[in-house]
């Protein structure tokens, strides 16, 4: 090979190093710097230099936003000139320094009867749309990317629940939730879904899901993604919540993790092998939506985070022990597409194994 043809290899193996999804923002901020640089007519790249380009930035940005940079900058210049900030140690003390004290401001969340209270009190011909984003956002703690992504095709209507799949996450894993069929308080969210879906005009020649409403109408329009992040305030502000403007984009996600957690049922993700399996599985996702609004699973504990059948080859037969010490109920069942019911428990810890080796998982 010659060196061309390796340098041109090369460079296509490390321009892959970047995430497809920001990748315009890290080349975005790796000019910046250039431009900096070039300003000051500065060739060589070393720690002084970017120890003065981040002092000047931090006398406008926060904390957080430094190291997202600094983050980027690191990335950028390992691929663009093999440069390794990671051994800048003076200018990671530095960031760390502009760290001390500092308190990052966090979206409020939603309590559990203040989104009953929205779903039962705000009229439909006004605030319909806001109530289903309101439902998905809750159900999956979606962002709004994820919401404004949505299109009819991911939604599946079973009668008793509504099956929605959530393609082209942050993480690259396609994941799907549940919004269950229930009554809980006179709240029924698959009705209040549905009424929305049925006010989709045939005319429409787009296939997103979220479109504008209107006096009680849908229009032919799309929402924007920008819609999303505001949608929480309008929560807030219907409800005469103090601070309205602290209920930002990441309402929806802090508020599903919130209510899970207190409802007694903790989702185990540790293992990023082992979500796609977990996140998929429909059980799961019954007991996540339960869980997240109110109709939940009481004490009991679900841990997820090892899905794993040990050995290629499993025992035909089903064994089950019991711990009296632990509360600890252990299963080893006959293949991977198994379902496992536990009713009337309290405090149990439910520990499932997935080989991915096993080529018939």
């Amino acid at each position: 090979m010659e060196n061309f043809e390796l340098e041109d290899a090369v460079k296509e193996v490390m321009d892959g190093i970047l995430p497809k999804k920001s990748r315009k923002i890290y080349e975005a901020q790796y000019d910046t710097f250039v431009k900096w640089c070039c300003q000051r007519k500065l060739e060589n790249v070393n720690e002084d230099v970017l120890l003065v380009f981040f002092a000047e930035k931090s006398k406008t940005l926060s904390s957080s936003t430094l190291w997202a940079h600094y983050s980027m900058l690191k990335t950028m210049l390992n691929v663009k000139r093999n440069i390794d900030v990671g051994k800048f140690y003076k200018l990671s003390a530095f960031l760390k320094r502009k760290s001390e004290g500092y308190k990052p401001k966090k979206a409020k969340v939603l309590t559990l009867d203040q989104i009953d209270k929205f779903l039962l009190e705000a009229p439909d011909k006004d605030f319909l749309m806001i109530k289903v984003a309101l439902i998905f956002g809750v159900a999956d703690a979606c962002r709004g990317k994820e919401l404004h992504q949505l299109t009819i095709s991911d939604i599946t209507d079973m009668d008793h629940a509504l099956i929605v799949n959530v393609r082209n996450t942050k993480n690259n894993v396609d994941l799907n939730f549940i919004i269950n069929n229930s009554n809980k308080n006179g709240i029924d969210l698959i009705e209040e879904c549905r009424k929305y879906m049925a006010l989709r005009k045939p005319e429409t020649t787009h296939s997103r899901f979220f479109v504008r409403y209107e006096k009680s109408q849908c229009t032919v329009k799309a929402i924007g993604k920008n819609t999303f992040g505001k949608i929480p305030q309008k929560v807030a502000e219907y409800l005469n919540l103090p601070n309205s403007t602290l209920y930002t984009g990441h309402c929806f996600r802090r508020t599903s993790a919130s209510l899970l957690a207190d409802s007694g049922a903790s989702i185990d993700k540790s293992a990023s092998v082992a979500e796609g399996y977990i996140e998929n599985s429909i059980n799961t996702k019954k007991i996540v939506a339960d869980s997240i609004f109110g109709l939940g699973v009481g004490n009991s504990t679900e841990s997820a985070s090892a899905h794993q059948v040990s050995g290629s080859a499993v025992s035909a037969s089903s064994a089950s022990s019991t711990s009296s010490k632990n509360n600890i109920v252990q299963n080893t069942i006959d293949g991977a597409n198994r379902l496992l019911n536990i009713v009337n428990c309290s405090n149990v810890n439910i520990h499932v194994n997935i080989n991915t080796n096993n080529k018939d998982l």
